[in-house]
């Protein structure tokens, strides 16, 4: 199961410490579009996306996120990365 899917949870809680990660993820979500076929972006990742983004524009505003993002490590871009690469899928 793709950790993504907890974004579709309706019990799922993002505090303020998470925002920095889904900026990041959000990011890295839209800059995959351009690098797979549509088909495949339909069928494996615009839900997502969608869900990520509908998060975002609830609780952040376009001004705050540079700031949220510039709290991120590289630790946490890695385990992004690693994410959206299904290394963490169960």
């Amino acid at each position: 199961m793709s950790f993504l899917l907890r974004f579709a949870c309706p019990n799922a809680v993002a505090t303020a410490r998470h925002l920095p990660r889904i900026i990041y993820l959000h990011q890295a979500l839209t800059a995959l579009a351009s690098t797979i076929s549509p088909a495949a972006w339909a069928i494996d990742w615009a839900g997502h996306l969608a869900r990520v983004t509908d998060l975002l524009h609830a609780r952040t505003t376009e001004a705050a996120r540079p700031a949220l993002l510039a709290e991120l490590t590289e630790h946490e871009k890695d385990l992004i990365g690693r994410m959206l690469e299904r290394r963490l899928d169960a």
